[in-house]
């Protein structure tokens, strides 16, 4: 059995695309059906009705460039809170900044005539601290955006995958196959959903998916893996989940998809996801306050759209880049970083 090693060429277009996909289908769904007063066009509606399950497609997506990343440049255990350190410098500046590009915009909104909401917006210091840590729900506080959930989870799976990823990729199988079925019963347990451990079938199927492209397990065993994982999700999370994260598990592995439109919004895809639902939601609301008919609902929702790009470019080229920069200095241990340790830095 050979082991797969990433290299320059082996650019990993696919889950690229695969987050330029989902982050403009859970954009579309907060902007077509985020506010219960907006009613467009039933066809409009329906286009966007199952674009929440993006957010699942992103926890495929991290169960598989996570541990590629890692066993790209080399991990060891000794280096968890590098790794750690790493993934905060390059996720928390953004989910930072965009904070008070939120709340800006709510006191905005609200001093504007014909505002239908809460007025003046409410936040706590308490509540705005506890986004620090990704500790707001735990606390009972309310998110200032809705899509922070999210990134929660993803935080408590890079708690995990930092410690179990020397076993994940241990070269007796059985050990690999230990530590997983070790997480899959861990999942199945009654738990909260604001822990990671019900969705840790989602990260699993990106696991499977990176044994086999490293070449750990075989045609036939990876098949077997992402159908339990799969019976797993349905368990856990529902059908509509289960086949959404089959699906994107089995088209990394087999599909090499790429798109210069995709792999445009897949660069921003982090940016889109945090300044969606303020910009292009905004939109929506303005939109309220007019007389619109369903056909010029139909323009509100592509300009919202549209403006939730532009805004997540430049928020992208400004906020989000730099701390990509800030993250790729950091390297594991001292080895030295080649060809493949820096296509990896650029996947995670």
């Amino acid at each position: 059995m050979t082991t797969w090693v990433p290299t320059r060429s082996a650019r990993l277009t696919t889950p690229d695309c695969l987050r330029g996909i989902a982050a403009a289908a859970v954009a579309w769904f907060h902007i077509t059906n985020g506010n219960p007063e907006f009613s467009p066009p039933a066809l409009l509606k329906a286009s966007g009705a199952q674009g929440w399950l993006g957010v699942e497609v992103f926890f495929v997506i991290s169960g598989f460039v996570i541990p590629y990343a890692l066993h790209a440049a080399r991990y060891r255990l000794r280096d968890y809170w590098r790794f750690l350190l790493k993934r905060i410098l390059r996720l928390d500046p953004p989910y930072l900044a965009s904070i008070p590009l939120v709340i800006g915009l709510a006191y905005i909104s609200a001093a504007m005539p014909g505002f239908r909401g809460q007025s003046p917006p409410s936040y706590t210091i308490r509540q705005l601290i506890s986004h620090a840590g990704y500790v707001t729900s735990f606390f009972g506080y309310r998110w200032v955006n809705v899509v922070y959930w999210s990134l929660a989870l993803e935080f408590q799976y890079y708690l995990l995958i930092g410690l179990l990823f020397p076993l994940v990729q241990h070269r007796r199988a059985w050990i690999r196959a230990a530590v997983l079925i070790c997480v899959a019963v861990a999942a199945l347990t009654p738990s909260n959903l604001l822990l990671v451990l019900p969705w840790c079938f989602l990260f699993i199927l990106g696991i499977f998916t990176f044994q086999f492209r490293e070449g750990t397990l075989t045609w036939r065993w990876y098949a077997l893996g992402v159908g339990l994982a799969g019976i797993g999700s349905t368990i856990t999370l529902g059908v509509s989940v289960a086949l959404v994260g089959v699906a994107t598990a089995s088209v990394i592995a087999l599909v090499n998809l790429r798109s210069r439109t995709l792999l445009f919004l897949g660069e921003i895809s982090y940016s889109l996801y945090l300044v969606h639902v303020p910009i292009g939601g905004r939109i929506v609301n303005l939109s309220l306050r007019f007389p619109v008919s369903p056909m010029g609902k139909v323009g509100v929702s592509i300009a919202a759209f549209f403006a939730s790009v532009t805004v997540a470019f430049l928020f992208y080229r400004f906020a989000e880049r730099p701390a990509r920069s800030w993250a790729a200095r950091i390297h594991y241990g001292e080895r030295a970083r080649g060809p493949a340790d820096r296509e990896a830095g650029r996947s995670e």
